[in-house]
């Protein structure tokens, strides 16, 4: 590998991969290690917005993207108390925006995608089965020891990226803290081959239901969905999959329609974030770096748009187009994004899809009606996930966005942003 242009990455998922693809055009000479044998193909995010569509398009995937993603151009926010649907249409972009739309499909079909156009590049190398061990840093370079099939090696590079999860060995070993709490519930999430279409359902429709919400979204254009929902957490994952034809029967329109269920995974969710993003010459990304609960497609669009500042941040400093000042400001400014928009956009999701009061959910149906009603707010409501793509780097962003942020002009300062990740 070339000096000054080696960077290893640590988990290949979403974040890592399209880290990789990035840096890799841009000269970088990039190694991807995960501990799986192969792309996972359990049960994880598959709705792209419009600021993710953004960035495929930049790195040359949207169009591939369109082959294989099924197109959505609604939000339905369902009200069980009383039968009434919210709706929001992307249509109501069009003009203002390119990416006037959802596309729908499995992060496993992205990193499909991904790969294919990575291991064309020169200087790449995607290694499974390989496990992350430890990373020891110098002025220069960093050496990254994995356990591989033949046994333990140590890999030399100047960068390293962690985007290895939310149970990141990376952040441990570095002794980051990752602040926040756990939710008590648990979140299962089923594909199921379903006639959603007929009924009514929206590509993206949010059921807020209380003990029977869900986050149901089509998957591709075959009649392939996910349904998620809430579970008992004090039960065992094979007592969670033997309930799911029960729990069906009170989520599903029709539960006697022809109903295949696929696959299904449950887990505990989050709402973390790590204390830095930046070590020395190791960056955090997507999950290793925060967490949060899954509704509204928060984490899955940080984790892109992360790999996206750090393309850019990353990339100028091995192209010498920018100093490694560029580096600090991806850590400050990613952890703010995160810590003042994602983070409570995920929470305040999930309150409205879970509230229990029956007040409060008329008020958010009402809210929602309101919102409906103002064309301008709605298309503001819509072009929101924009918001996480987060500000260009510039040198004197010290004295600029920083004292702005401080002062409460711009965002809320470094830190928490303003914003108590406690529960």
């Amino acid at each position: 590998m070339s000096k000054g242009k080696r960077v290893v990455i640590i988990g290949a998922g979403p974040t890592g991969l399209v880290t990789a693809l990035g840096l890799a055009r841009k000269g970088a000479q990039v190694t991807v290690i995960d501990r799986e044998d192969d792309i996972l193909r359990w049960p994880r995010a598959m709705v792209y917005l419009p600021s993710t569509l953004k960035v495929l398009d930049e790195i040359g995937l949207l169009e591939r993207a369109k082959e294989v993603g099924a197109y959505g151009y609604e939000f339905n926010l369902r009200f069980p108390l009383t039968g009434n649907i919210g709706r929001l249409s992307y249509k109501d972009l069009e003009g203002l925006t390119p990416y006037a739309y959802n596309l729908h499909f499995g992060q496993d079909i992205l990193a499909e995608i991904v790969l294919k156009e990575f291991i064309a590049l020169p200087g790449t190398e995607i290694c499974w089965k390989t496990s992350f061990d430890s990373i020891e840093q110098s002025n220069d370079c960093v050496q990254v020891s994995v356990h591989t099939t033949n046994g333990p090696r140590i890999i030399e590079a100047d960068w390293v990226v962690g985007a290895d999860g939310a149970r990141s060995s990376v952040r441990k070993d570095l002794g980051v803290d990752f602040e926040g709490f756990t939710w008590e519930d648990t979140f299962m999430a089923t594909n199921v081959y379903y006639d959603f279409d007929k009924y009514g359902y929206a590509p993206s429709t949010m059921v807020a239901g209380a003990e029977n919400w869900a986050v149901i979204a089509k998957i591709n254009d075959q009649g392939y969905w996910r349904v998620a929902y809430g579970e008992d957490s004090s039960l065992s994952e094979q007592e969670r999959v033997a309930r799911i034809p029960e729990r069906y029967k009170s989520l599903l329109p029709d539960p006697n329609a022809p109903c295949e269920m696929v696959m299904a995974n449950s887990y505990r969710v989050h709402q973390r974030s790590a204390t830095t993003y930046r070590v020395g010459r190791v960056m955090l990304a997507g999950d290793a770096a925060h967490a949060t609960n899954p509704i509204g497609g928060m984490g899955f669009t940080s984790g892109v748009q992360d790999a996206d500042t750090l393309i850019k941040c990353l990339g100028g400093v091995i192209t010498g187009e920018l100093s490694e000042d560029a580096l600090d400001w991806y850590s400050y400014e990613r952890r703010r994004c995160f810590l003042e928009i994602a983070n409570p956009t995920a929470i305040e999701f999930k309150r409205r899809t879970q509230e229990r009061d029956p007040q409060k959910r008329l008020q958010d149906e009402a809210n929602m009606f309101a919102l409906m009603a103002d064309k301008d707010m709605c298309r503001q409501a819509l072009f929101s996930t924009f918001s996480l793509t987060g500000r260009g780097y510039r040198p004197d962003w010290r004295e600029t966005y920083l004292v702005d942020d401080q002062a409460g002009k711009g965002s809320q300062g470094p830190g928490h942003g303003g914003i108590n990740i406690q529960k």
